[in-house]
């Protein structure tokens, strides 16, 4: 498990990419300084019978601090994740701002994805929440830009595409290379 201590008023991005070579990432965050942020960023993408276990443990311990959590994940053949994710405001920890967001695309009937958010909320003046999607799909983006078109392998390619972009963006330019390397190999495979 990789602990990670984020001081007063200093702001952490933290991007993980995870391709199938790890099977358990853990991740435990201590917001100790008052004022401190983190923006953990995780895009999963699996394919053949990769497996992840992925924990993440935020502690909002100080005043004024925030935290943004966002996994998205699509996963191929019979690859899985399993994502815990926990945000916990301690007492004292006025005026936190958290978000967790677990967002998983399964593109194959054999693909798994299970997302658990948690909050432990142990102060008031807070703002925090969570948001979960796992799903394959749409049928009906589907259906509209093939009916402009587009064939089907294509449209999905476009869908999954831009599911994963917003996060894409947001990693640093050296690891968006790699990114691009590794989901349009995947990609010309759904």
């Amino acid at each position: 498990m990789e602990e990670i201590f984020v001081k007063e008023n200093e702001e952490l991005v933290l991007p993980v990419l995870w391709i199938g070579d790890e099977t358990e990432l853990a991740y435990n965050i201590f917001l100790s300084g008052k004022g401190s942020s983190i923006k953990f960023l995780g895009l999963l993408l699996g394919w053949e019978n990769k497996g992840l276990k992925l924990k993440i443990t935020v502690h909002h311990q100080a005043e004024n601090t925030k935290s943004n959590v966002i996994i998205k994940s699509a996963l191929h053949d019979t690859s899985s994740v399993f994502f815990d994710g926990l945000i916990k405001i301690e007492h004292g920890a006025k005026g936190t701002d958290a978000w967790l967001a677990a967002h998983l695309l399964l593109l194959s009937q054999k693909a798994r994805g299970i997302a658990i958010p948690n909050l432990e909320i142990l102060e008031n003046d807070i703002k925090a929440g969570h948001a979960t999607t796992v799903g394959r799909i749409n049928d009906l983006e589907l259906f509209y830009l093939m009916s402009r078109g587009i064939p089907e392998e294509k449209a999905k390619q476009l869908i999954v595409e831009g599911f994963l972009q917003s996060i894409i963006d947001d990693f640093p330019k050296e690891l968006q290379e790699k990114v691009k390397e590794n989901y349009e190999t995947r990609l010309s495979t759904i």
